[in-house]
């Protein structure tokens, strides 16, 4: 169980960046608007960097602890996106000589990438919520 409360913290780790990944970001009014724009969206990137990378660290803990849950595995038995994920956590928490990297790339032009690590987030989500009894201790907490 200790385990499975440690990797759950990774997951909530990369659950508290998704929360402010879309967040709109203040801009200072001087900004010309076009530069302030592209500003957020390098803003919005780099904090979407940071939370795929936080991603493959539960991937890695769930993988690296023999755990298992069918509709993890399924999702994970798609190793190019695994192996193109793993590269790009390494671009993004390892210096990299381009400001975007090869392995960051070789991630995004996956086709569906967006929705695949959706969906591993999501499927994280039920796992920790099952396993770990959330809803019912919540209840419990609320009552």
């Amino acid at each position: 169980m200790r385990e499975l409360v440690s990797l759950h913290k990774h997951w909530l780790n990369a659950d508290s960046v998704k929360q402010f990944v879309s967040s709109k970001i203040e801009v200072n009014e001087t900004v010309p608007d076009g530069l302030s724009q592209t500003a957020q969206m390098l803003s919005s990137f780099s904090r979407l960097t940071v939370l795929y990378g936080l991603i493959y660290v539960v991937i890695e803990g769930y993988k690296e602890l023999k755990f298992s849950n069918e509709a993890i595995d399924e999702l994970l038995a798609q190793e190019d996106f695994v192996d193109a994920l793993r590269l790009f956590r390494n671009s993004t928490f390892h210096y990299q000589k381009e400001p975007i990297s090869e392995k960051a790339l070789k991630f995004l032009e996956l086709p569906e990438s967006e929705k695949w690590i959706q969906q591993v987030h999501i499927a994280f989500r039920k796992y920790f919520e099952e396993e770990l009894s959330i809803k019912e201790i919540m209840s419990q907490i609320n009552a």
